[in-house]
Formats: C-alpha cells, structure tokens, sequence
C-alpha cells in the first residue's frame, strides 16, 4: 500500500445516520386538451423552414468550394452555392430559361 492510500478517507466526515430515500408515488398526469389548441392533420409533410439540408460532394469539390468561398469572403456554404446558381442564370440561361426558372423554384 502507497502513501497516499494509507492517507485517503472514504469521505469527508462521517455521517450520524445513514440517508434512505423516501418512496415516491409516481406522478400521473392527464393532458387534456386545451379549447384554444387547435388540431391540423395534413397529408403532406411540410419540412421546417430552418431544416438543415445535406449535399454530399467529392473531396475535390469540397476543396473548390471551399477555395471558392475564400474568393468571395463568405462565411457559409449555401451562400457560394447561391452565388453560382444567381451567376448561372443570370449569364447562360435566355430570358424565357430564366422565366421558366424563377417560376419552377418559387
């Protein structure tokens, strides 16, 4: 036995009594709904406006998005991506691509 566990205590004091939790009973409650709440059933799912999105790239287009967000200064992925899709349409697409576009993705 070291040193230091000949000098170690179980605790800081010694208790008078020993501690014995009392019984609880478990609580029940019953939710009722409220005359306010009101109840919406729809078939379709609506994602969250604040749902986070995956994409998933190759390392190489990873590193060119990231050297492409250093180019612009900017801080997050989605505003590079945004950049590039403002930049395509705006200069490859003809007015009535653009058209069809804007009215497929509002």
């Amino acid at each position: 036995m070291s040193n230091l566990e000949t000098l170690r205590k179980r605790g800081n004091f010694t208790p008078k009594q020993s501690f014995v939790e009392p019984e609880k009973e478990p609580k029940v409650e019953i939710n009722q709904p409220t005359q306010s709440a009101e109840i919406i059933e729809t078939d379709k799912y609506i994602p969250s406006p604040n749902q986070r999105k995956t994409l998933k790239v190759s390392p190489q287009t990873k590193k060119e998005l990231e050297e492409l967000k250093r180019y612009l200064k900017v801080e997050y992925n989605y505003e590079a991506i945004q950049f590039l899709i403002d930049n395509y349409v705006n200069t490859q697409l003809s007015g009535q691509e653009r058209n069809r576009f804007k009215d497929n993705t509002v």
